[in-house]
């Protein structure tokens, strides 16, 4: 992978020596065998193989082809809703790429899995499957999944996510017999100061921003005591400047912790929006550019809402931008408390809410509805099938004494702004 840590700016105050020492991570995982991105692949003598058209995997043949190892477990949502596109990228370059699933499950929890499964009955999903694995699973030891796997030539040519596993990817990798995709390391750990040798045995406080970090998996804001440095370390990884800026203002107490804004609720005060949120999905080639890391160190301990006040200060000064609440009219949906009106129909997928403030959260998630205002705050069990209008939810709702009304109201937005020069 090549090196996209480019630092964007470097404060650091070397005023006394410190020992730093790299404790070793992943104690329990064996990484003797664990292969490496252009290590040659070994394939296995034998494998345990269910589902797909083949009754054997021909390794030789698919030297030739761009295969995909998928590491698949049946509690992973987007390992299931990415397989009918894999399928179909197959269906479309038969003689270019081949997917093969990989799981630690056993036969048995495998085949009531699929014949369950709706989802994936509809798509007609029928990928060969390896299961009961050992033999990948140590060469390529992971925390998490989806996790692919691209192999090419008799190379280990990607690890990588989801997001990287496309058609123009993978097109590239057969022309070019190699390709440069984010590297994803589960056991990978940031660590800005680590890539500066001269100074990093004699810092006492200081602040880095850096871009992407390969490898190193995705960390939200950790404010904690640095047990390298002896420091306190204000710290997140290749996160992206809106989900940055929305969680620290919520940390310092800025915007309401109610609320996760929609699109709706944020006013972009930026000269491009797109550098700060991936508003076309691209996945991990948008992160890859836009992505961005940073560690702050204080002598200091100081309460959460006032270390982040100071990390928001940070990004105004180098990055010249700040995000704080503000108010704005738009169309909402308001509960409120009505009558009784008990319900007759039949509840289709009824999922389980403890209270309004639940439901309502809830309910903004999903994006049928204008953002939620709950005026009803109550704590009580509700049961609410799947809808498509209002009426249907209000239809729902009468039988707990609530009813939805969608009206104009001033709620709490989220501003970003770039203020140069301030």
């Amino acid at each position: 992978m090549k090196n996209h840590n480019k630092f964007i700016i470097l404060l650091l105050c070397t005023l006394f020596y410190t020992n730093i020492v790299h404790g070793q991570q992943g104690k329990s995982v064996d990484f003797s065998k664990a292969l490496k991105v252009g290590d040659t692949f070994i394939a296995p003598k034998q494998v345990q193989l269910m589902r797909g058209v083949e009754s054997s995997i021909d390794w030789k043949t698919l030297k030739n082809k761009v295969v995909l190892l998928d590491f698949f477990s049946t509690s992973c949502g987007t390992c299931i809703q990415i397989m009918p596109h894999l399928q179909e990228l197959e269906q479309k370059h038969p003689d270019k790429f081949k997917v093969i699933v990989v799981t630690a499950h056993d036969k048995a929890t495998l085949e009531k899995f699929f014949e369950t499964n709706a989802y994936l009955k509809k798509h007609k999903v029928n990928l060969p499957i390896i299961y009961a694995d050992r033999y990948f699973h140590e060469l390529f030891p992971h925390q998490t999944e989806p996790h692919g796997i691209l192999l090419y030539q008799g190379k280990v040519q990607a690890i990588t996510g989801s997001g990287s596993i496309n058609e123009t990817n993978i097109l590239e990798l057969y022309a070019d017999k190699t390709i440069d995709l984010p590297l994803k390391d589960d056991y990978g750990k940031g660590s800005l100061l680590d890539q500066m040798d001269d100074v990093k045995t004699a810092v006492k406080a200081g602040v880095i921003f850096s871009g992407y970090q390969d490898g190193v998996p995705y960390q939200a804001w950790t404010f904690e005591k640095d047990s390298l440095t002896g420091l306190h370390k204000s710290s997140v990884y290749n996160t992206t400047l809106y989900s940055a800026l929305l969680s620290l203002t919520t940390r310092a107490k800025i915007k309401d912790s109610s609320y996760i804004p929609r699109m709706e609720r944020v006013i972009w005060k930026v000269k491009d929006s797109t550098q700060y949120y991936d508003f076309e999905d691209e996945q991990d080639e948008w992160v890859l550019k836009n992505g961005f890391s940073y560690e702050r160190y204080d002598i200091r301990e100081r309460p959460d809402s006032v270390q982040a006040r100071l990390v928001l200060a940070d990004f105004l000064s180098f990055f010249g931008v700040k995000a704080y609440e503000g108010k704005k009219l738009m169309n909402c949906l308001v509960l409120e408390n009505g009558p009784i009106v008990p319900y007759s129909g039949s509840l289709i997928d009824p999922m389980s809410y403890t209270s309004s403030t639940t439901f309502s959260i809830f309910t903004d998630y999903l994006h049928k509805l204008p953002p939620v205002i709950d005026r009803v705050n109550k704590n009580l069990k509700m049961q609410i099938g799947s809808y498509e209008t209002l009426d249907e939810l209000n239809a729902q709702l009468g039988a707990y004494g609530i009813v939805g009304k969608i009206q104009l109201e001033e709620i709490s937005v989220l501003v970003i702004e770039e203020v140069f020069g301030e």
